[in-house]
């Protein structure tokens, strides 16, 4: 017997005998229930409910009382004190007790270890870490009971290690193979003064996945060529290539998926980055121009426009004394048309033309690990990384284009 957040209660429904049976025996004093609030009055009868749904157990182990049953297998043995999970904290009851007939075995209800299972509240308690709710704000975001314990910092903390480092576990142990991975996105996102390098992966569908990460002090590559290679022994890329990699045009990266992958990989340099770095050596005059012109030469059809419309725009530059800028606009300009190399136009190369994709990932990460003002050591950072990126993988939607991916999987 389990117990889990995500399955959803079907409303209740009495007919008139059983509904006028529970009014009387549990609505004594309806001006005091409305007095009170409802939301109060359920919280201070949750015990009795976890007493009641241990008590029906019992019932079907043993029997009714007054009943005498012969055949009866197990017998009640009294009470002890126990304690269960209600609300996130722990409610002190009393446990029934049930032996068999002869008094010389214990029988364990199943109802009351549900009822005491941690994992359930570890999950509760990582969800509300996650939506940005501190461990010394906790105990004020919860009805505490009249009894009630164990919602403390040093607890909640407990809790959400305890959790997190499941899902680390769930995060590095899970199959991704077969997943016919088309395009991976890879960049870093900075954690104290660590850097995790991450890939996430576009299927055929166009469906985006969180592939793996690999942490480091930089973005060297050999932090990626280690990622690489990972995801090659896992069986989500592999070594004959045939996917496309889109990059930020760091050369650590690139150093690692040349290494790796030869020439037998495709890599398309962000286009985003590398507009950036050419109008930080501009005067701001010349931007918006810049920009203008920038867009209007990559959004050309075929490479040859394309490369035409940027022989033009490094000439514009030289005209207005910008070297520098116009060496920088050189740099890396063949992976830059990579995707028209490829005959991939429209939404899809929007889509993939940019590292928007892992970096709005990233962006929803940071969301969720805002809270985390210092870090103590890389096992922390392991389970945040992994608990945010799988947080964040779930609002992931298929990218826009992705009806061409078949086609674009075949050019590949």
């Amino acid at each position: 017997m389990s117990r889990s957040s995500s399955k959803k209660l079907v409303s209740v429904n009495l007919g008139p005998e059983r509904l006028d049976l529970l009014t009387k025996l549990l609505v004594q004093d309806k001006d005091e229930i409305i007095e009170a609030g409802i939301s109060s009055w359920l919280l201070a009868h949750q015990e009795l409910l976890a007493r009641l749904v241990i008590n029906r157990e019992v019932i079907e182990l043993v029997g009714e009382r007054g009943k005498h049953n012969q055949e009866r297998e197990c017998v009640r043995w009294g009470s002890q004190n126990g304690s269960v999970l209600l609300s996130e904290q722990r409610v002190p009851v009393k446990k029934p007790r049930v032996r068999t007939r002869d008094g010389l075995h214990e029988i364990e209800l199943q109802t009351y270890e549900a009822l005491n299972d941690k994992e359930f509240l570890n999950k509760q308690a990582t969800a509300k870490l996650l939506s940005g709710l501190s461990s010394r704000r906790f105990p004020k975001a919860l009805e505490k009971h009249l009894r009630g314990r164990g919602i403390g910092r040093q607890t909640i903390s407990q809790r959400g290690i305890a959790e997190m480092t499941k899902q680390l576990e769930e995060f590095q142990s899970r199959s991704l193979a077969g997943l016919n991975v088309v395009a991976v996105f890879m960049d870093g996102i900075h954690l104290g003064d660590d850097v995790y390098i991450a890939a996430v992966g576009i299927d055929s569908m166009g469906r985006r996945h969180v592939l793996d990460f690999e942490s480091g002090s930089t973005e060297y590559s050999g932090i990626c060529r280690a990622l690489l290679s990972r995801l090659i022994d896992r069986g989500i890329l592999h070594e004959a290539g045939g996917v496309l990699f889109i990059i930020d045009g760091g050369k650590g990266l690139r150093k690692a998926i040349r290494d790796v992958f030869g020439k037998r990989a495709h890599v398309q340099r962000c286009t985003i980055h590398k507009r950036r770095n050419v109008e930080e050596k501009l005067p701001q005059k010349l931007v918006s121009q810049f920009r203008q012109k920038f867009n209007a030469a990559y959004a050309k059809e075929s490479r040859k426009d394309a490369e035409d419309a940027f022989v033009e725009l490094r000439n514009w530059l030289t005209s207005e004394r910008r070297h520098a800028a116009a060496a920088s606009l050189l740099e890396g300009q063949q992976e830059l048309l990579t995707l028209h190399d490829l005959g991939i136009s429209g939404l899809l190369r929007r889509s993939l033309c940019t590292t928007n994709c892992i970096e709005s990932l990233f962006s929803a990460a940071r969301y969720y690990m805002r809270n985390v003002k210092r870090w103590h050591g890389e096992e922390q950072m392991n389970r945040w990384i992994a608990s945010g990126l799988m947080e964040a993988e779930k609002n992931l939607r298929k990218i826009p284009g992705y009806s061409q991916l078949q086609k674009f999987k075949e050019v590949l």
